[in-house]
């Protein structure tokens, strides 16, 4: 779906509200996410559901076009996407279902066991992958999500300082062809729906739902490694997961797997995760700097020990070897 032309009004989203039956309904305004879109809870006698404007996605990401067709698959293969109430693919409007307002992470906080949390998580992840064995979806590769494209914020943004200099194309070009030369020593990687962002946040913990939880904000999702989804959950820029659940929800997502197909694994894990807190570190220094989000740059230290920890794998030792000959720094303070 292209972005809705003109932009959506307070009497489109009464008159669409009027036109499903919800024009009566009490409307809190939830505010925006982290994307393009928008949301308030709707409350008629004793039902909620949500509403969301989708009008301004569709070019720089993915319409409501998408989510529809990812809840119903979803739905049909177990996985608890949102019932769609109703919805307008015209005007990017619809009328979902309600999680409620507690996600894992404010469980989380609430007391509920890190051992707990994650292994529900990750029982997510499995019910995901295991919805498609085939992009039956056609959805867009990893190569060709925005992704992807944005790693190159990680020359632009974090090398400057990194390296004490200005880049330059020529950086972002060895930088990127180094990312393809390791590409082709690793064996092929297997491949699944990924989420894309896949953390505590877009996971509501519904005790009357089965198994528990309910999944939102998967629009964006794609066709790409299998590890990707995992590392983003145990790797989250803005907190520690114990190494120990760490390493027991990655043997209980690899759980079936014989040694060979674990190693790919294991080796695609590490490089992903390179590509993902490459791409993040930049993410939040170009945030900070244009924005003035320096709350971000608290997280920069964990995401730098990442990035040296992955450093250490002998198959991305021409990365290594591209940091070690730019004096790229992972020690530096930033505040």
């Amino acid at each position: 779906m292209s972005a809705v032309q003109h932009p959506i009004t307070q009497d489109d989203i009464t008159h669409f509200l009027n036109q499903q039956g919800w024009g009566e309904a009490t409307y809190q305004p939830l505010g925006a996410d982290m994307g393009l879109r928008r949301y308030a809870r709707l409350k008629r006698g004793n039902q909620t559901a949500l509403f969301m404007d989708m009008s301004r996605a569709g070019i720089l990401e993915t319409g409501l076009d998408a989510f529809v067709t990812l809840a119903q698959h979803f739905s049909k293969n177990g996985v608890n996407a949102p019932k769609i109430i109703a919805y307008d693919l015209d005007t990017g409007l619809s009328i979902i279902e309600d999680f409620g307002s507690i996600s894992f992470g404010q469980a989380r906080k609430q007391g509920e066991s890190d051992s707990l949390i994650y292994q529900k998580a990750t029982d997510v992840l499995m019910a995901i992958r295991d919805s498609a064995k085939a992009n039956t979806l056609e959805l867009n590769g990893y190569q060709d999500t925005l992704i992807r494209k944005r790693l190159h914020q990680f020359v632009d943004y974090y090398m400057p300082l990194g390296a004490g200099r200005l880049t330059t194309q020529a950086d972002q070009d060895e930088f990127q062809a180094v990312l393809k030369q390791i590409e082709k020593t690793l064996p092929p990687c297997p491949m699944a729906i990924c989420h894309a962002d896949f953390h505590l946040e877009n996971l509501m913990w519904c005790p009357d739902k089965p198994d528990g939880y309910g999944l939102i904000d998967f629009q964006d999702a794609f066709w790409g490694p299998m590890p990707y989804d995992l590392l983003n959950l145990l790797e989250d820029a803005r907190q520690t997961v114990p190494a120990d659940i760490k390493q027991a929800m990655k043997d209980r997502y690899c759980n079936g797997m014989n040694s060979e197909d674990r190693a790919v694994f294991d080796d695609w894990y590490t490089y992903m995760s390179m590509h993902f807190h490459c791409r993040v570190i930049g993410l939040f220094i170009k945030f900070a700097r244009e924005n003035g989000g320096t709350q971000f740059l608290d997280h920069i230290p964990r995401l730098q020990e990442y990035i040296r920890n992955n450093l250490q794998n002998p198959h991305l030792k021409p990365l290594q070897e591209f940091m070690s000959r730019h004096k790229v720094s992972f020690e530096i303070i930033l505040s």
